[in-house]
């Protein structure tokens, strides 16, 4: 018997037309100075924003993609969560203008998301628990991200960055082939707060300016967030997904797998603790989009690599740092 549960019944995703290599000028500096280092490896392109396009650009046909996936229209949606990072204004989030935009109706409220790299995966389990309460029918989640412009290019870390927007529908669906959450495993070490963040640096000032001048915000790594990166990162993450696995008596075998995806460096070595079944990415041809990626790989996945497991794990980070391990099951196809 297949049991009616919230379900991820579409997805969507977009990214820019304009492609990004590795002999891009933008990175004439890091290359003068050794590249990514040995930690930020793994990318052949990337998608970047032009003159001109926002996180908009990207987030309305995500959005409208799953719409369109689930079988929906704007005015079904009674519950919009998500995240558009770097927004346009520091508070309100860009995703209440996608409401706008979406013309989604008023009795529809906006939760925006301040979970970076995991927004999406709360996003499910947000969306999940609204519907299961009975306050919401219909849940529209998207996740949207514009690095490219919020990196110093004379920084490692900015040699992967690209940019683009994942989403998908939540609905209560009886259709067992859709995914559902059947379990969620976190780990949280808020030590490291501080060691990675977003924000501009102080600059003289200009005279006749006097007071306190700032760069626009960028992504920072202290040298103590670079060695979160290697142990947290390495050692701490994948054991949020052994864990979630065990406790539900499965192993790496029984899984697709599919992660935040800031370098392959972190990803061999998830890989090699977890040895899923199948593993889904994109980093190689759209390269770290952040807290849009694992949306964007689950919208990506049915042309570009299609899932065959019935179990699928979401393992995002977060730079304060967290990991969240989402395990989705769905039925097998008879």
């Amino acid at each position: 018997m297949v049991h009616t549960l919230p379900r991820i019944t579409g997805v969507g995703y977009s990214v820019p037309a304009n492609v990004r290599t590795n002999n891009d000028p933008i990175f004439a500096y890091l290359k003068a100075h050794g590249g990514g280092g040995s930690l930020f490896q793994g990318y052949n392109q990337r998608r970047v924003l032009e003159p001109g396009e926002t996180l908009i650009t990207m987030m309305l046909p995500a959005a409208q993609n799953a719409l369109a996936d689930a079988g929906l229209q704007a005015t079904d949606i009674d519950l919009l969560i998500g995240m558009a990072s770097i927004s346009e204004y520091a508070t309100p989030n860009e995703v209440c203008l996608l409401h706008q935009l979406l013309g989604l109706g008023q009795h529809c409220p906006v939760i925006p998301l301040n979970r970076e790299y995991s927004s999406f995966n709360y996003g499910l389990i947000m969306a999940d628990a609204m519907i299961r309460a009975g306050r919401a029918k219909n849940v529209l989640i998207v996740v949207g991200t514009n690095w490219t412009r919020h990196v110093s290019y004379e920084t490692p870390q900015s040699i992967g960055a690209g940019d683009g927007a994942g989403a998908a529908v939540v609905s209560s669906s009886s259709d067992g082939r859709q995914w559902t959450i059947l379990d969620d495993y976190s780990i949280t070490q808020t030590k490291f707060y501080g060691t990675m963040f977003m924000k501009g640096d102080p600059v003289p000032p200009i005279p006749p300016q006097t007071g306190p001048l700032f760069t626009q915000s960028y992504f920072h790594i202290t040298a103590e967030g670079i060695e979160t990166y290697k142990v947290f990162g390495v050692s701490t993450a994948p054991s949020a997904v052994t864990e979630v696995l065990k406790r539900n008596y499965l192993t790496g075998s029984d899984i697709a797998f599919t992660a935040h995806q800031s370098s392959s460096v972190l990803l061999d070595a998830w890989i090699q603790v977890i040895q899923p079944a199948q593993f889904v990415n994109t980093i190689g041809i759209f390269g770290n989009t952040t807290g849009a990626a694992i949306p964007i790989n689950l919208a990506w996945a049915p042309v570009g690599n299609p899932i065959t497991q019935n179990y699928l794990v979401c393992m995002a980070l977060g730079p304060e740092a967290h990991v969240d391990a989402l395990l989705l099951k769905r039925d097998p196809v008879t």
